[in-house]
This record gives structure tokens, C-alpha cells and sequence, in this order.
């Protein structure tokens, strides 16, 4: 299962990472912490961050998204975030029913319109824990927190 610390968004280290572990955050602290000036590539950021939390939620899907990515960074021009989203049990169920849906988790469609990597998986999937641990390295393997939001 992810593991979760208890402190919520702590402060970056000196290379610009967080500190190694799951910090659990509410949206409104992510928004918050991560969004910068309005007009800033943080913000634009954040924006479809948000569009994407709010398509889930009208959808009526539920779960837990792992944050990863420059965004949650100290990094001043983030490119882009990157979303492990640990969906529901039935999510393929869900997709094959909603083209909205589908479309919504379209890992292409994301990265080509809103500029971001998103990776879905059922919460019951053998490789969660491998994925996640994965999610826990920076691209050049370096070991770095990052941030988990429930929808």
C-alpha cells in the first residue's frame, strides 16, 4: 500500500527536492503551495491540475492522486506535472462506460493538451507498490518525497 507521512507539505531540501517520503496534502494546500504568481507557468500548472481534479469529481470517480514532477519542486519554471492517479477498483469498468472518462484518463490526450504525464491504476493492482516506489525517484534516481491528494 502507499505510504502516507503525517506532516503535511514539508519545506524543500537544498537540492530542490522534497524530503523522501508520501506527504499528505489537501488541495487547497497544493494550490496554495505550488500555484506562484497569477500569469506564471506555476499557475497555468495548477490550473489544469484543478481541471483535471474537478473532471474526476463531476465523473464521480474517486481515489488517490500521487503528485510527482518540476511542479513540486523548488524549481521557479516548473515544465510540467506528472499524476499517478490510484483509481477505484472498477475504473476500467468506469472508462469503458464514460467517454468522458476516457478520454479524461487518455495519458496522450493529457500530455499533448495540458501538458502533463498521467498514469493511472486500480488500487488492487500487484505493481502499485513497485509503481509508486518508482514514483519516489527523481529522473535521474534521485530519492525525493512526493505529494498525495484524495479526490
Amino acid at each position: 500500500m502507499v505510504r502516507v507521512d503525517a506532516l503535511a507539505i514539508p519545506v524543500f531540501r537544498e537540492d530542490g527536492w522534497l524530503p523522501v517520503g508520501h506527504h499528505q496534502a489537501t488541495w487547497d494546500e497544493v494550490a496554495a503551495r505550488f500555484s506562484g504568481a497569477p500569469g506564471s507557468r506555476r499557475s497555468y500548472l495548477t490550473a489544469k491540475l484543478l481541471e483535471l481534479r474537478d473532471g474526476l469529481r463531476r465523473l464521480g470517480v474517486t481515489g488517490v492522486v500521487l503528485l510527482n514532477g518540476s511542479y513540486i519542486s523548488a524549481k521557479p519554471e516548473p515544465a510540467d506535472f506528472d499524476v499517478l492517479f490510484i483509481a477505484p477498483l472498477e475504473i476500467q469498468a468506469m472508462k469503458d462506460a464514460s467517454p468522458a472518462l476516457a478520454t479524461l484518463l487518455d495519458a496522450e490526450q493529457a500530455e499533448k493538451v495540458g501538458g502533463y504525464s498521467l498514469f493511472y491504476i486500480p488500487s488492487d493492482s500487484p505493481a502499485l507498490d513497485r509503481l509508486s516506489t518508482l514514483w519516489d525517484l527523481s529522473k535521474e534516481g534521485i530519492a525525493k518525497g512526493v505529494v498525495q491528494v484524495h479526490l
